[in-house]
């Protein structure tokens, strides 16, 4: 008997569905370590101490973020540009460029946020504790931003596992040591110089070994010098750009915090914002790998194929994060019991935190897949946009409902963001994943949540969580099986599972 060709349509969506699935395997276990340990690391000093005295120490460190995420947007070009270099002269050209433009504007931020520090504190009228944190995070933002453009290296060099290990393990681990440090010392300031040292080091050791293990050079001049540097700043100009409106959506909170409100509000803030963006970690596995699947299906025109990858992927992202999300909302008195007693007297807000991030996961990998359709003007325009209008309305709702003011915003400034990025996709692109299928996980998520409530009230408490999680994450599982899968969607998880099984055996 003739054996009937196979359909090139599914043969694409097969294709893209394995890298996908590689790419979620390789990254979900690494991403997962990173955030575990980044939660122990808060959750000692919370513990350690006082919860104003770190609200200090985290609103100082996220203030620095704000100027590490703005130096990311000329690190862009790495991941653009080093995977198509011909040469090794021309790979050895754009990773100086990159590098040497990320760090001069680390070295120009930082010694601008140093200088500004007196106006910055009394603006605020915090306590001076704050200005020496500031100025600590200021002087210590090159070497942050060295671990960054190390990062940023490994992946256009495509170097997975010492990616992972630098930015995932090794960075992150030693972070918690310093933390140690601190608390066994009594002295929060050695977390805040700690914390840059060890990133430096992670990422100067990162770059060392580069240098050994693929020739990696210092060079800006060679063949083809001047395009390169003309290219380089073409491209990242307007990535720099945009990246201002992108940062103050992530971080603007804070800066907005030190002025208006207290340390202890920092701390909390900073503490459910964390905690929520557990919450995003089966999207984030995802994220890893559907950049260049997007884009090699929308670049070939293959856009069934490209509709078919988007939905299985959206709605198995919602599975994952509607099973997070439910028993954190549950138990978020005994999650928040982790960090200290001042934190569980905010636990209340923790379900707007977990509930922007579940509806920023809510769709998929949205803004990716405007980014890969080559639609960067029109996701720079939505996010513009969103950053005026949580301008105009932050302000006013921190002075008037303070702490709660300032979580309304971020719930509304993440719901708005996706919302529109769907919109507009499903404009331009005529692609959107909301199909009835998306019912399925709220349906299951009844049993899941119904559970949970039974064993907080039976059992309050860490077992009574641990139990009810269990119990219901099962219930939920079950019910999602009776009530079936597509065959794109049990394709996906049954790749999922190979690989999973295939890692497993090789270890075993």
């Amino acid at each position: 008997m003739r054996e009937e060709p196979s359909d090139p349509t599914d043969d694409r969506v097969a294709d893209a569905l394995e890298r996908v699935a590689h790419g979620a395997v390789v990254s979900v276990p690494s991403i997962l370590v990173e955030r575990l340990l980044t939660l122990a690391f808060t959750a000692l000093l919370t513990n350690g101490f006082s919860a104003a005295a770190y609200g200090l120490f985290v609103l100082a460190r996220r203030c620095q973020f704000v100027l590490v995420s703005l130096t990311n947007g000329f690190g862009t070009g790495l991941s653009r540009y080093l995977p198509n270099a011909d040469t090794a002269t021309e790979r050895d050209i754009v990773a100086t460029i990159g590098s040497l433009l990320g760090l001069s504007a680390a070295v120009v931020f930082g010694s601008g946020l140093y200088l500004a520090t007196p106006v910055i504190t009394d603006f605020a009228g915090t306590a001076p504790r704050f200005g020496i944190f500031l100025r600590v995070f200021a002087v210590a933002l090159p070497a942050t931003v060295a671990l960054q453009t190390a990062v940023a290296l490994l992946r256009g060099l495509e170097e997975v596992g010492p990616l992972n290990l630098t930015q995932r393990l090794g960075f992150p681990a030693a972070q918690l040591v310093v933390a140690g440090i601190a608390v066994a010392t009594d002295t929060l300031l050695v977390a805040a110089i700690g914390a840059p040292v060890v990133a430096a080091l992670a990422g100067l050791t990162a770059i060392g070994w580069l240098g050994r293990k693929r020739g990696l050079r210092p060079r800006l001049r060679g063949t083809n010098a001047s395009r390169l540097h003309r290219q380089y700043a073409r491209y990242t100009a307007p990535v720099f750009a945009g990246s201002i409106a992108t940062t103050v959506q992530r971080l603007g909170f804070y800066p907005l915090i030190a002025v208006f409100l207290s340390g202890t509000a920092g701390g909390v803030f900073a503490v459910g914002a964390l905690v929520g963006m557990l919450v995003r970690l089966p999207l984030m596995g995802i994220n890893q790998f559907m950049p260049p699947v997007a884009a090699a299906l929308h670049g070939s025109g293959h856009r069934d194929a490209l509709s078919a990858v988007y939905g299985a992927t959206s709605r198995l992202v919602l599975v994952g994060v509607t099973a997070l999300a439910v028993p954190v909302v549950v138990f978020r008195h005994e999650v928040m019991t982790l960090f200290g007693p001042t934190f569980v007297t905010y636990a209340d807000l923790l379900p707007a935190f977990v509930l922007a991030q579940w509806v920023a996961c809510a769709a998929g990998s949205v803004g990716i897949l405007l980014m890969m359709t080559d639609h960067q003007r029109a996701l720079l325009v939505v996010n513009t946009a969103i950053t005026a209008g949580l301008a105009i309305l932050a302000i006013p709702l921190v002075r008037q409902f303070g702490l709660v003011g300032v979580v309304i915003a971020y719930l509304l400034m993440l719901t708005i963001n996706n919302t529109l990025e769907v919109l507009v996709l499903y404009r331009l692109e005529g692609l959107q994943p909301l199909t009835r299928a998306h019912i399925r996980p709220l349906v299951a998520a009844v049993p899941l949540a119904t559970v949970a409530l039974v064993a907080r009230t039976v059992a309050p408490g860490p077992v009574g969580a641990l139990v009810g999680t269990l119990v219901g994450v099962a219930a939920y599982a079950g019910v999602l099986l009776w009530l079936g899968f597509a065959p794109v969607e049990r394709r996906l998880v049954a790749t999922l599972v190979d690989r999973y099984r295939g890692v497993t055996s090789l270890r075993a």
